[in-house]
């Protein structure tokens, strides 16, 4: 008897254990394809940073580094990255600018004194202005606004960050055969997008087999990440490495592959918005 007892509760142990394991998975893969398209990390963006300083002030001419010297009196040596625009005519301006490794007070400086010079101008509203100016720093940037409103811009920038994939394209039922060699009638849903660029390997591939056809799923998805890392190996070493990282996951009944910068992010991602 005691046999027996010991039997039916390792039985139910085992059915409970298992029951709680298991993971019912719904996606709405509509959903989360603009979720996950519009996917932020926490990187600062310099490129939506400066289309919010363009949109806030008007008639800005971008200046390229050739010009900063006869524009504000120094060169380009000691930086990395930027974005600078001017508006000649009511001398607004603003300097999106990531110094080089140790060079930080030295831009800091150059800048500065362009602004000193300006606070100098015989006119009034410009020396006032530039007086007024708003500064910031946000990862490595040196932000300077010169304009009305410069507070406001320079908060609103403040939150700017990347994408975490950029531009994507979707993959149909002809390009999942040619690409993937996956036949539509294995998947019972599936949601994958590509990079649009030759420079980006970021892609997300969320894959619903068929009952029986998981493995043999797998098993195309293997070769396919074969050839996508002898392809990068061989071109960019960055995105090789982004590839090399990726992130494989079965969640539920899905097939989960992610290579992007921050691979937890989108894979947490897709895990809230499970439906089931």
């Amino acid at each position: 008897m005691k046999k027996l007892l010991l039997c039916l509760v390792t039985i139910c142990s085992f059915v409970f254990i298992t029951g709680c394991t298991s993971k019912e998975v719904s996606l709405n893969l509509e959903d989360l394809s603009n979720k996950l398209d519009n996917l932020k990390n926490n990187q600062f963006d310099r490129f939506s940073a400066t289309q919010v300083i363009e949109s806030k002030i008007a008639n800005l001419e971008a200046i390229y580094d050739y010009d900063f010297e006869e524009k504000f009196g120094f060169t380009n040596e000691n930086i990395e990255n930027y974005s600078v625009g001017i508006n000649e005519s009511n001398m607004d301006v603003y300097f999106l600018v990531k110094p080089k490794d140790g060079k930080k007070e030295d831009v800091k400086k150059e800048i500065d004194h362009y602004f000193e010079s300006l606070e100098k101008n015989q006119d009034e509203k410009i020396a006032n202005k530039a007086k007024e100016k708003s500064y910031t720093e946000v990862q490595g940037y040196l932000v300077y606004v010169m304009a009305d409103q410069s507070d406001e811009i320079l908060e609103e920038i403040k939150n700017c960050r990347e994408n975490v994939f950029g531009a994507l394209s979707e993959i149909n039922d002809e390009m999942l055969f040619n690409q993937f060699d996956i036949n539509k009638e294995d998947v019972e849903d599936y949601l994958i997008k590509t990079p649009m660029m030759i420079t980006s390997s970021n892609s997300y591939i969320i894959i619903k087999p068929k009952d029986g056809k998981k493995e043999e799923i797998k098993e195309k998805m293997n070769s396919y990440m074969e050839k996508l890392e002898k392809q990068w190996e061989i071109y960019l070493v960055d995105q090789y490495e982004l590839v090399k990282n990726r992130l494989e996951e079965e969640y539920g009944d899905y097939l989960i592959y992610i290579i992007s910068s921050d691979n937890e992010l989108v894979f947490d991602t897709i895990k809230a918005n499970n439906l089931a």
